[in-house]
């Protein structure tokens, strides 16, 4: 072990890669500093792959003590605990974080910003590896709060528009409109996570006072053996979710995601896609321990899945902005996820997670090659046919569209499956939203695959193919999202659960007590939905007539919840903040009247103070005689 890279390069390397190119940006002219900060998570991805392929027992690498305190016998320390589920989460960040790197120094070529870019991306990924290694909860929470200040810069990178230089009044104007809208998308998504937040606190809060440690690993062994009371656990895990469901935009908290497809493609891509949006899965993965001894508040986890999956899965049926499409599917994705780890079936949501992290981030790339082939147009009603222009990102985007829909032999196919079958043994509602979810999600899939790729094109640009650049790692992307299923072949199906055995050594392993008949009728019902789904999405698409009437409308307004936040709390705030208001002004004019009656009589004052020494010497020559005349006269007037 003492000839492996510590763990602490991990995190290291990409924070090393901020820090050079924010505090000398102008030695990296042109590209230069999109290539360091690729190379810094590339290095780190290497450490992560040795680190994994020399993977015995958990690793816990301690740094240096943090908030010792001898009177609770607790001693929190800075430190890297590795074990199967950490490990794999650095895989992930580190590698398709490289590949995203690698797409931007194209993406971004052109954009003033390029090494800030780079820099930010670089301190998103540090901060996220922080999260998923961290041997505590304190710890844990600085990377929690890291990626949300990285999530606040990226998703605002344009905070003054791509074109606010621009000569034409037109553009100009556009580009201030779109500058306000990218603003308000970065201030909507940092609010709405210290929302959650403050949950993550609170939990944090009550497991010391339950246990007195927030070290991982030794609150694992505590909880085995405490005496605690049921509802102090189960409290304790609601808080947590809490947390989860700000950081992973899950109902109630979810409006902030999809509005954060503002950033730069790739930012949805890396964050949004692949690795911020899953830490909220990931930390009630890592706190399996505590959920397993709290039923309730692990149903309260597989419902909120659920119903985010359900809900995102019906906003993203009309929505015309190719990147939102992709931004309500993560939603629904990701309450898939949250499905699973309720439910106890930790590696079903986890391996989704990883096959959702393929898929997805392939989906927005490509997405990303369609807005640049189209200079910089969104609307999927403007596209159509672009297969005859960009055969190579039509064919990945296929690729992509498969696997999400759940189609054999792509990755999403078996991740899911294995989501429903666990629903199904513990929950026959949440089974039948999970399926009518996969029946949805293959529909607006096909509806985007349909509406980009195929029919005639109806914009007014000259699209174009991709360069070698951007194809690299969207074929990488590819292939792992149509191969990375095999990794988790089920028995039922001629495998032999590898990855659920890999994860099983850091995580317990939900194995499914359902007939072997019952598990084929499953994944026929499974690949039917998908099926069912791209062929109603086809027809309706020659039909023109792909999502109408008042389902349509309710899609297009994301079932009216962003309204119902600004009526029920964003327009009472501005209410009460404008009486507020009033009231202050109404204040500071009483104030200062006040001051201005009294500068009259106080400038009379202003008078003695000349500033000449013999001018106050004879005030006080002349105050000294009046006094002692005063006295006299009054001697004398007493004695008569």
């Amino acid at each position: 072990m003492d000839s492996l890279p510590a763990l602490y390069l991990l995190p290291l390397l990409p924070l090393l890669g901020f820090t050079v190119l924010m505090v000398l940006p102008r030695l990296f002219p042109g590209k230069t500093g999109g290539w360091l900060a690729t190379g810094m998570v590339g290095a780190a991805f290497v450490v992560a792959v040795i680190r994994y392929l020399n993977q015995g027992a958990p690793a816990h690498e301690v740094l240096w003590a943090w908030l010792p305190n001898m009177a609770l016998n607790a001693n929190l320390s800075v430190g890297f605990w590795l074990d199967q589920l950490s490990a794999l989460m650095a895989l992930i960040i580190t590698g398709v974080g490289f590949l995203i790197h690698l797409y931007s120094i194209s993406y971004m070529g052109h954009d003033p910003k390029f090494t800030r870019f780079f820099a930010f991306l670089n301190f998103f990924v540090a901060m996220m590896l922080i999260l998923v290694l961290a041997d505590s909860y304190p710890l844990m929470f600085v990377g929690w709060e890291g990626v949300g200040m990285a999530s606040y810069l990226l998703i605002g990178f344009w905070f003054n528009g791509r074109n606010s230089e621009a000569s034409d009044a037109q553009v100009r104007a556009a580009s201030d409109a779109e500058a306000v809208s990218n603003s308000n998308a970065a201030r909507k998504a940092f609010i709405m996570n210290r929302i959650g937040d403050l949950g993550f606190m609170l939990g944090m809060f009550l497991l010391f006072k339950l246990y007195g440690t927030l070290s991982i690993p030794e609150l694992a062994e505590r909880v085995e053996g405490a005496q605690v009371a049921q509802a102090g656990i189960e409290l304790a895990c609601l808080f947590l979710l809490v947390g989860a469901v700000g950081k992973s935009g899950q109902l109630p908290l979810t409006t902030w995601l999809p509005d954060a497809m503002a950033g730069p493609t790739p930012v949805s891509a890396l964050i949004h896609a692949a690795t911020m949006v899953t830490a909220g899965v990931y930390l009630v993965a890592r706190s399996h321990f505590l959920y397993d001894l709290a039923p309730n508040a692990s149903l309260w986890v597989a419902w909120v899945g659920g119903l985010t999956a359900l809900y995102g899965a019906l906003s993203a049926l009309n929505q015309s902005d190719i990147k939102k499409i992709l931004a309500y599917s993560t939603v629904s994705q990701l309450g898939y996820m949250f499905l699973a780890v309720g439910l106890h079936a930790y590696s079903a949501g986890v391996f989704h997670l990883l096959t959702h992290a393929f898929f997805k981030a392939l989906l927005f790339l490509a997405a990303g090659a369609v807005i640049h082939a189209l200079h910089e147009e969104q609307d999927v009603r403007k596209m159509g046919g672009l297969h005859k222009f960009m055969p190579f990102t039509h064919l990945v985007s296929v690729a992509g569209v498969l696997a999400i829909a759940g189609i054999p032999i792509w990755s999403g196919f078996f991740s899911k499956d294995a989501i429903l079958a666990a629903a199904y043994e513990q929950s026959l509602p949440l089974y039948l939203i999970g399926l009518g979810v996969a029946l949805l999600t293959a529909f607006y899939m096909g509806r985007w695959y349909f509406l980009v790729w195929r029919g005639a094109y109806r914009g007014h640009g000259h699209p174009h193919e991709a360069d070698t650049l951007t194809k690299i790692p969207l074929g990488v992307l590819a292939a792992l999202a149509t191969l990375a299923g095999f990794l988790n072949i089920p028995t039922f199906l001629g495998g032999n659960h590898a990855f659920d055995s890999y994860l099983g050594r850091a995580i317990p392993l939900h194995t499914h007590e359902i007939p072997v008949a019952t598990e084929w009728l499953l994944t026929v019902f499974a690949v039917l939905a998908g099926v069912i789904g791209l062929g109603w999405a086809f027809l309706a698409h020659r039909r023109s007539a792909l999502t109408t009437g008042p389902l349509g409308e309710l899609s297009r307004n994301s079932l009216y919840l962003d309204a119902l936040y600004d009526n029920v709390v964003s327009a009472p705030s501005r209410a009460i903040a404008g009486a507020l208001d009033t009231v202050d002004r109404g204040t500071d004019d009483a104030l200062n009247g006040i001051a201005r009656n009294a500068s009259g009589p106080g400038g009379l004052f202003t008078l003695w103070q000349s500033g000449f020494v013999r001018a106050y010497a004879v005030s006080m020559l002349l105050g000294t005689a009046a006094i002692i005349g005063y006295w006299a006269l009054k001697t004398i007037g007493s004695g008569a």
